[in-house]
């Protein structure tokens, strides 16, 4: 019965899981955001860790994870970034209308 118990814990415990949102906010005075990305955080299986190597392999997972994180928001910054350069770029250069004059 008890095993039976555990074993369904576990098992909604995988199913729920940790996700990471990156948002824009663009007015600090509002609870307004603009989701941007999503990172959901890897279910480590503590079933699996050893009492010897727990430590290590969780600070390995801890490591790869953070550094998926960053590359996510560094990259999804650079992705803001770009758009804002474009339309920029768009406003500052409008495409010409109408047939061009040959010299």
């Amino acid at each position: 019965m008890w095993y039976h118990r555990a074993a369904t814990l576990t098992k909604e415990y995988l199913m729920s899981h940790i996700r990471i949102l990156i948002c824009r906010v663009d007015d600090p005075a509002s609870d307004q955001m603009t989701e941007l990305a999503a990172f959901d955080l890897p279910a480590t299986d503590v079933t699996t860790l050893q009492p010897e190597t727990a430590l290590d392999d969780l600070e390995t997972i801890t490591y790869t994870t953070g550094n998926a994180i960053l590359r996510r928001i560094l990259q999804t910054q650079w992705e803001t970034i770009d758009a804002t350069l474009v339309a920029q770029h768009r406003q500052a250069f409008p495409p010409r209308c109408g047939p061009r004059r040959r010299s």
